[in-house]
């Protein structure tokens, strides 16, 4: 009996490399995670266990370790290297996607001065980087954050929303709005080559996000805020065309202290890790051609 194998693709997870630029007193260090996956014709591996076209995935890692020993001024630019070089590599693909992540640090603060050579975590989320090439076309870029955590404790509400026989929650005009955004946005084409700008946009989108996020004190929901902080983007970076948010409302539960005979003026709240609601949406410019978010 023969069956039709389906669509297939595979890659390596996990990459791991930090890259130090010493052309400064002060160093630049760029810590990242890459993913890779290749579309293209692999059939015959699945189906005749022959791996004549298969470019083995140890050799993705070395090329991302080998294509960085020249430095990673820009991770766009860096992400376009990579998927390049992997369709010259394996004649078989069709489609070349890397995925980068980068893990942001900042430079300690010693006697009021960032120290040259010393680093800590920075807040803010973790800017990522999504980079396709289809064999014969152009670069397809586009930007985005992960985990960015935020949390504001008023001037937010909720109510005013469908009930049945099930709905126990009771309506609130304020309360504690948390979440973790983790967004996308596309690019206008030609950005990541004319100027290296896409790079400075994977730390200006999240600033302007959550500066929307800080400001909007009429929230009458997550979808609300959410819009908001989509609109913000578009207004301050023409260069960006849309946004996809995934918001999961974090609930904080203000906790009853009745049963040690105390009242609860909206200090003390349970923090419930699930369930959790989930928010996801575009905001787009008109006419713009969003990919399928799911």
């Amino acid at each position: 009996m023969s069956h039709t194998l389906g669509p297939n693709r595979y890659g390596k997870s996990g990459i791991r490399l930090a890259v130090v630029d010493r052309a400064h007193t002060a160093h630049e260090f760029t810590d990242l995670d890459v993913q890779v996956r290749l579309h293209g014709d692999f059939d015959a591996a699945h189906t005749a266990g022959d791996n004549a076209a298969v470019l083995p995935t140890d050799t993705m890692r070395g090329t991302c370790h080998a294509l960085a020993r020249d430095g990673v001024p820009s991770v766009p630019a860096y992400g376009i290297r990579l998927v390049e070089r992997f369709l010259e590599a394996s004649p078989a693909v069709a489609t070349a996607v890397v995925e980068l992540t980068v893990f942001p640090w900042e430079r300690v603060v010693v006697e009021g001065q960032p120290h040259t050579h010393t680093f800590r975590p920075a807040a803010g989320g973790r800017p990522t980087w999504r980079v396709s090439l289809t064999r014969g076309g152009a670069p397809e870029v586009s930007g985005g954050v992960s985990g960015a955590r935020v949390a504001k404790t008023t001037g937010s509400a909720f109510s005013g929303f469908l009930r049945d026989e099930y709905t126990t929650l009771g309506e609130t005009r304020d309360r504690i709005m948390a979440t973790t955004i983790d967004a996308w946005w596309g690019l206008t084409d030609g950005l990541v080559e004319a100027d290296g700008g896409a790079d400075r946009l994977g730390t200006a989108v999240p600033a302007t996000m959550l500066a929307a996020f800080a400001r909007h004190d009429d929230s009458e929901s997550v979808q609300h805020t959410m819009h908001v902080m989509g609109s913000a983007v578009l207004d301050a970076h023409p260069e960006v065309t849309w946004v996809r948010f995934l918001l999961p409302n974090e609930h904080h539960i203000l906790s009853d202290l009745s049963p040690y005979d105390l009242d609860n003026p909206g200090i003390v709240y349970l923090v419930a890790d699930r369930p959790f609601g989930v928010i996801e949406g575009v905001v787009a410019r008109d006419g713009v051609d969003v990919p399928a978010p799911w």
